[in-house]
């Protein structure tokens, strides 16, 4: 006996006809006749419904119709791979939004303008190069900033390359105290950038970096040091800083 068959054996057992139960499950009288006839089928929800509602194991209802058990499997491989997919695609949009929301806050920020004409977006995508040392200590300088972080490249001109792991008899006089202010040669990069304005200075700050650019002209910067930068790109150098990094460190294990 097929499932529509004892469907209607057991509404015809209950004195209901295909309208009460109907009500009962909350389908149309239409429905209750195509699962009887054998066009279509209730689904597992529905299944349990009625087991319950007559009071009979639901192996009872399904037991020797294996075109049900087809259908409710093919149902429910469905089922859970629509809920996948609507995982995948709950966890993109987030991705999205997350992205777009940050493009925005980023982009509102450096577009702004500030009394003296200072903008966060004459830094961003740019690259500057040391022109003048006040202290002297500096040989060779680069800034290069991206959207999100700076990276720095500097030569102090010392006989030998400044290196935080080189050992203290090989410092000479003024390198010790360059390197307990964390001063070394070569790349560094500080993630997380954020510029602010305060009047005629860009404040700049990443995580492990601080620093404040005074604008002397639209292609001339200068940090509290006394250190002047002239830009070099309107794009950002942090790949070749990265090598040049990679060059320098070769030199100091070929030495």
């Amino acid at each position: 006996m097929e499932i529509g068959e004892r469907l209607k054996e057991k509404r015809l057992s209950a004195s209901l006809s295909q309208k009460e139960l109907g009500d009962i499950l909350h389908v149309s009288r239409q429905t209750i006749s195509s699962w009887e006839v054998g066009r279509t089928y209730p689904d597992l929800e529905t299944l349990v419904a009625i087991s319950e509602y007559y009071q009979v194991p639901l192996d009872e209802l399904l037991k020797e119709d294996s075109n049900i058990i087809e259908e409710i499997s093919r149902k429910v491989k469905r089922s859970e791979r629509r809920k996948v997919l609507n995982v995948v695609l709950s966890a993109l949009l987030l991705i999205v939004i997350g992205f777009s929301t940050t493009y925005y806050l980023n982009t509102r920020q450096y577009t702004q303008v500030n009394e003296e004409g200072l903008s966060p977006n004459d830094l961003i995508e740019s690259s500057w190069e040391l022109n003048y040392s006040l202290s002297r200590e500096l040989d060779q300088s680069f800034l290069s900033f991206d959207q999100n972080s700076v990276a720095i490249y500097n030569s102090h001109g010392f006989n030998g390359t400044l290196r935080s792991d080189q050992e203290e008899d090989d410092l000479i006089l003024g390198a010790k105290e360059l390197l307990e202010k964390g001063i070394e040669d070569g790349t560094k990069e500080y993630p997380n950038m954020t510029i602010e304005l305060d009047k005629n200075y860009y404040v700049v700050a990443a995580n492990g970096y601080s620093q404040r650019f005074k604008k002397l002209s639209d292609s001339m910067i200068q940090d509290l040091e006394g250190n002047e930068y002239y830009r070099v790109a309107s794009e950002n150098t942090h790949d070749s800083l990265r090598w040049m990094d990679e060059v320098m460190q070769e030199e100091m294990a070929n030495d």
